[in-house]
């Protein structure tokens, strides 16, 4: 036998599993720290994008046709008014509020719908379409037509300034945002935002709002009454009712009369050249009311 030919092969790289190093997949980092700073980014960015929504929603809800406010505000039907006696003191309402509305130059296109509420809360507010609601709570209390139209004054110009659609819009933006995290949460948002807009806007206006309001009821008192003493009146009406009892108001709660809105009537006045001082007019009789003075 021969000896074969074929020359030795070299030897080659020889294969072997090595376990990893140590700590090579592992971080600096503790894992609860990197879980802080992700849900305090999302965080972050939800309430920017929240305060951006609100922001455009206020900035393009007084741009939208009044017209598409009261076409939202028709699908919220409310109930014929079956009490006489409070059919009788919404028809006396809103002839008062369409005497306020022309003297506060409101458009012929933004018809108001003033309507006498059952309940005992001192309240009154302005919502979708020009309706406004006062609480025969709150007529109880006023003892003059100058305090009424104060009243109702103030709730007109949250209607004419689009103050209601623009609360509105920031709390519509804010159920939308709820429902990209939770699509129930978010229809349920939606849904409970237009079926109670009242409390929606009565808790939203903000102090730029509630001094405009102020200040156009107190310009339409005067140019009513030749005076604004019934501004003060309705003021002092409420503080002293707050005072007095130890029941919550809504209407102090939404619209927080503080010593700077009080004092506003009188250096506004004064600014203007109104009287503060003069007689105030009766009540019709049909909004007299038994109750507290």
């Amino acid at each position: 036998m021969t000896e074969s030919s074929e020359p030795p092969r070299p030897a080659g790289p020889t294969l072997e599993n090595r376990l990893p190093a140590e700590g090579i997949n592992s971080s600096a980092e503790h894992p609860l720290r990197e879980f802080a700073w992700v849900v305090g980014a999302s965080v972050a960015a939800l309430v920017l994008v929240a305060l951006l929504l609100g922001w455009a929603s206020r900035w393009l809800a007084p741009h939208v046709p009044f017209s598409a406010e009261l076409a939202l505000a028709d699908r919220l039907p409310e109930p014929p008014e079956k009490d006489t006696g409070r059919a009788a003191r919404s028809a006396a309402l809103q002839a008062l509020a369409d005497r306020v509305a022309r003297q506060m130059g409101l458009p012929a296109d933004m018809p108001l719908q003033v309507r006498s509420d059952a309940s005992e809360l001192v309240n009154a507010y302005a919502t979708l379409g020009g309706r406004i609601r006062v609480h025969e709570g709150l007529l109880r209390r006023l003892r003059s037509e100058d305090e009424l139209a104060a009243l109702l004054a103030h709730e007109i110009a949250h209607v004419q300034h689009r103050h209601v659609a623009a609360n509105l819009g920031q709390g519509l933006s804010m159920a939308l945002l709820l429902s990209l995290l939770s699509s129930d949460a978010g229809a349920r948002a939606v849904q409970a935002m237009l079926g109670q807009t009242a409390g929606v806007v009565m808790l939203g206006y903000n102090r730029e709002q509630e001094s405009q309001a102020d200040a156009d009821a107190l310009k339409a008192v005067a140019g009513l009454y030749g005076h604004t003493a019934g501004v003060k009146a309705l003021f002092d009406r409420l503080r002293d009712s707050a005072e007095a009892n130890a029941v919550p108001f809504a209407l102090l709660r939404s619209h927080p009369l503080t010593e700077a809105r009080v004092q506003a009537v009188q250096t506004g006045s004064l600014a203007a050249g109104w009287a503060t001082q003069g007689p105030l007019t009766p009540l019709p009789a049909v909004l007299v009311l038994p109750g507290k003075p």
